[in-house]
This record gives structure tokens, C-alpha cells and sequence, in this order.
């Protein structure tokens, strides 16, 4: 049998519809996995997004409630500012020579100069002491103030550092879902394209197994006409066998029929050649039918190719064409003389 040609057109045809078939397959996937990659990273700048917004939106909160401490610092500022100013000018007037106290001690006649320098020092330690205590009210105050100020700077940044975190981690799990749904697709896409493969691969086998049979049938073709040619053969050989074997019975018959006699006792040898000569006419071909002329060829060329071999071969052929002779006579296509010339003829008695 003819080996498989595999650059036959039927293969290249699968081949070709395969690639097609897992280039679609692949081009599928790629745009799922491609929308995913675009969906999971629009989230995750979102995310971004926002806690940019929620940055913005505390660190504006933070700076406003610094700038009310700040205002709150400035006003203090101002009003120990005025409490000096307004301290100073009550001792500017009490100790002043025309002041307020000078007419009293005057009027007083307390006005001396012991008395007078008592009452400057007792003024001016009040100066000091209300100087004193408006500074470290002041002093008191800027600290609360700075204190409430960084306060509120630790909170922002406890806030924004919530704000990260919480960014962060909605765009870890945004991360995570995508390269977890991208991975299902990466495993779904390889199926999908093994699945293919071995469609194709079936494909390619049934266009394997076509072609073998193919070749089968060729080549059962082939012997059959072999065979056939042979048969052909040997049927023409039988034939020109008996053509040879007819025209030299009919050369001996007409040579026995034209002998002339001789002696007396010549007489009595050509009568028997002549009883002999017509006994053989009986068993001659010119006396067989046309229909037992055609199966004694047919069973000539049976006869003939089945019996080279031995001995044993002799007598298988032999009973097979007496089968086949006895089958044609049950069949009433020859007649019983037919029979008895071809057995004769052939030795099949």
C-alpha cells in the first residue's frame, strides 16, 4: 500500500483553519484580558483619585483651623500688647508730677520727699506686676496656641495617613481582583486553544485515516486488475492452446481419411484405423455444441491454471473443474455429448 502524502492539500487545509481557529481564539481573549487591565487600572486611579481629594479636602480643614489659632494668636498678641501700653500709661500718670496722686499727697501734705519716693516704688512694683502677669498670661496664651497648632497639624497627618492607607488598600485589593481575574482568563484562554489543537488534531487524524483507506481501496483496485490482467492471460493462452489443439485433430483427421488400401491382408489393418479414426471423430471439438465449445474453453483455462504445481495441485484443479462442469450441466447450458467430449478431451474422466 502507498505510503501518506502529507503535503496533500487536505492537510494543509486543516492546518491552516486550525491557526485561523486559535488565532481568533487568542485575539478573543487578548481583548477580554486588555479590558480587564483598562477596568481594574481605571479603578485604582480612581482610588488615587480620590484620596487626593480627601487629602486636599483635610489638609484645607487643617489649614483653616490653624489659621483661627493663628487669628486667636494675633488677638492676643494685640491685647497684651494693649495691657502693657494701658499698664504703663496708669504708671505714667500715678507717678507723673502732675499726676493724679502728686495733687493728692499735695493736698495732703504728704508731698515729701521720703513719703513721695515710698509711694513711687509701690507704683511702679504695681506697674511691674501687672506688666508681669499680662506676659505670662500672654506667654500662656501663645503656648495653648502652638500647642492647638501642632494638635491639629498631628491630626492632619493622622488623617492623611488614613486617607493613604485606606487608598492603598483599595488599590491593593484592586490589584489583586485584577491579576486574579486576568490569571482565570490566561488559564481559560490555554484551554480554549488546547481545545482547538486537539479538534484540529482530531481532524488531521480523520484526513489521515481517509487517506489510508483511500490507498487501501487503490490498492485493492490495483490487485483486482492484476488479477483480472492475468486471468486474461491465461484464458488467452487456453484459448490458443485449443486453437492449436483443434487445427491439429482436424490435420489428423483428414490425413486418416485419405489413406488408400493395400494388400488384403492390408485390408483388415485399415479397417481398424478406420474404426479407431471414427471413434476419435466422436470425441472430436467439431462435435460440440457452441455453448459446449465456450465452457470448454471456460473450463479448459480453469483446468489448465490451477493445476501447475504437483501432483496435488492435479487433483485439486481437477475437481474443480468437474464442479464447475457439473454446475453448467445442472444448469442445462450444455448437453450430456458436451459433457462426455469435454471430460474426454481433458481427462477429467
Amino acid at each position: 500500500m502507498a505510503s501518506i502524502n502529507y503535503n496533500d492539500e487536505r492537510f494543509q487545509k486543516v492546518e491552516n483553519e486550525k491557526n485561523q481557529a486559535i488565532q481568533n481564539t487568542e485575539n478573543k481573549y487578548n481583548e477580554m484580558i486588555n479590558s480587564s487591565d483598562s477596568y481594574y487600572q481605571q479603578q485604582i486611579d480612581a482610588s488615587k483619585q480620590w484620596a487626593d481629594k480627601q487629602t486636599e479636602i483635610q489638609n484645607a480643614n487643617t489649614e483653616f483651623a490653624i489659621e483661627k489659632v493663628e487669628q486667636a494668636k494675633d488677638k492676643a498678641n494685640r491685647d497684651y500688647t494693649k495691657e502693657q501700653k494701658g499698664a504703663y500709661a496708669d504708671y505714667q500718670k500715678a507717678t507723673g508730677q502732675y499726676g493724679v496722686n502728686a495733687e493728692q499727697l499735695a493736698a495732703q501734705g504728704l508731698n515729701q520727699a521720703g513719703y513721695s519716693e515710698s509711694v513711687r516704688t509701690n507704683m511702679f512694683n504695681t506697674y511691674q506686676n501687672r506688666y508681669m502677669a499680662a506676659r505670662e498670661s500672654y506667654n500662656q496664651a501663645i503656648l495653648n496656641y502652638d500647642n492647638s497648632i501642632k494638635e491639629a497639624q498631628l491630626a492632619n497627618n493622622a488623617a492623611l495617613a488614613q486617607i493613604a492607607y485606606e487608598a492603598l488598600q483599595k488599590q491593593l485589593e484592586l490589584s489583586l481582583q485584577g491579576f486574579q481575574y486576568k490569571n482565570q482568563l490566561v488559564l481559560q484562554k490555554l484551554d480554549a486553544v488546547n481545545k482547538e489543537k486537539d479538534r484540529y488534531y482530531q481532524r488531521w487524524k480523520d484526513v489521515e485515516s481517509q487517506i489510508n483507506t483511500e490507498n487501501a481501496m487503490a490498492e485493492q483496485i490495483r490487485q483486482f486488475n492484476e488479477k483480472m490482467a492475468f486471468e486474461k492471460q491465461q484464458a488467452a493462452q487456453a484459448q490458443s492452446n485449443w486453437e492449436k489443439e483443434y487445427a491439429l485433430s482436424r490435420a489428423k483427421a483428414y490425413s486418416s481419411g485419405g489413406s488408400g488400401g493395400g494388400s488384403k491382408g492390408g485390408s483388415g489393418s485399415t479397417q481398424l484405423q478406420q474404426g479407431n479414426t471414427k471413434q476419435q471423430q466422436n470425441y472430436s471439438l467439431n462435435n460440440l455444441s457452441s455453448q459446449g465449445l465456450k465452457v470448454y474453453q471456460s473450463v479448459s483455462a480453469i483446468y489448465n491454471s490451477r493445476k501447475t504445481g504437483g501432483k496435488k495441485y492435479q487433483e485439486q484443479a481437477k475437481i474443480y473443474a468437474k464442479d464447475y462442469l457439473n454446475k453448467v450441466y445442472w444448469n442445462k447450458q450444455v448437453s450430456d455429448d458436451d459433457v462426455r467430449i469435454i471430460t474426454k478431451k481433458l481427462g477429467l474422466d
